[in-house]
């Protein structure tokens, strides 16, 4: 399990726009770290926690994804196409679950349930 301080750490030392890690409160923070390594696991099966740990930085990178997601990515994830109201309209296009820093990392999956 990666911990708060190592990812504290990163965040300041290598990510340039890290003000969504920053604002996040410890809980939050250690949230988005527990379901970015429950998600990776889930999808990049080569990895296992007590054999082939995942590395800490693609972890980070997917908790900070996570913490970005607004409203819309997450309703267009949930498969909502378009919203409209008062004769205001948005089109989504679906935006990918895993970070493209995530893929560059571990590499692209590839089969039926590739991202």
């Amino acid at each position: 399990m990666v911990d708060l301080i190592t990812a504290n750490a990163y965040f300041t030392e290598h990510v340039l726009h890290n003000e969504e890690w920053f604002t996040a409160d410890d809980p939050t923070r250690q949230r988005a770290l527990n379901g970015a390594a429950k998600q990776l696991y889930r999808l990049f099966r080569g990895y296992a926690p007590d054999i082939k740990p995942l590395p800490d930085e693609a972890v980070f990178e997917q908790a900070l994804w996570l913490l970005r997601m607004d409203e819309t990515i997450r309703k267009s994830q949930q498969g909502v196409k378009s919203v409209s109201v008062s004769g205001l309209g948005m089109t989504m296009e679906r935006v990918g679950t895993i970070a493209p820093e995530v893929i560059a990392i571990l590499g692209r999956r590839v089969g039926r349930y590739a991202d």
